[in-house]
């Protein structure tokens, strides 16, 4: 019996340290003392450039690049004049890294007031980087050559590349319905977390 008491006093004593501990000695968690601390701008652009990755995506896309040259005389040299026709069909392989980067954005973007609301300023969806394969499959390339005209080279062929490369960024309409997917769901995702903040987002011009 004496045993048994003993054992249950030692219990006893155990839990009221533990339980000591924890008042004496909280754990400290992350996300708990982020959410505890007051909000401020510089916090709030850090969160987001964080979590840049959900505000783009990656793009990949072929177009066909043409080159026809017509018949034509370039030199009053006989021996260097160009007869005949050269035709080349290049595709041209782009990876394009599109979407929001928050990378441009400042803590001016962010206005805080009394009522826990936050009004953010997002960049503009654009084309944040890009490649082209530069690499050339013969096999892909369609040439056709007539008369005394030799085949399309390689410099003609990478000229074609350039050409179709920078057609493709200046074409807005091809990213303009991404554009709006993309705003709509890097709003959304931001509402979110700094809803678990006990911040109210509003996203503003």
């Amino acid at each position: 019996m004496k045993q048994f008491k003993r054992y249950a006093l030692t219990a006893v004593i155990i839990v009221v340290a533990i339980v000591s501990a924890n008042f004496l000695f909280p754990k400290t968690d992350a996300v708990m003392k982020v959410l505890a601390t007051p909000a401020n701008r510089t916090d709030i652009l850090g969160m987001m450039q964080g979590k840049a990755q959900i505000a783009s995506t990656q793009v990949e896309l072929r177009r066909m690049g043409i080159y026809d040259s017509d018949t034509k005389i370039v030199s009053l040299n006989p021996t260097n004049w160009r007869l005949g026709r050269r035709t080349c069909v290049v595709p041209v392989d782009m990876t394009i890294k599109y979407g929001i980067d928050l990378r441009q954005m400042k803590e001016s973007d962010i206005e805080l007031d009394t009522g826990n609301v936050v009004r953010i300023r997002l960049p503009k969806a654009t084309i944040i980087d890009y490649s082209t394969e530069q690499r050339t499959n013969h096999r892909d390339i369609i040439t056709i050559s007539t008369l005394a005209r030799s085949e399309v080279g390689e410099q003609t062929i990478q000229a074609i590349k350039n050409r179709v490369s920078q057609e493709v960024l200046a074409d807005t309409t091809i990213f303009r319905d991404l554009a709006v997917e993309i705003e709509g769901n890097t709003k959304a995702v931001f509402r979110s977390m700094l809803s678990s903040m006990g911040l109210r987002a509003e996203f503003v011009d």
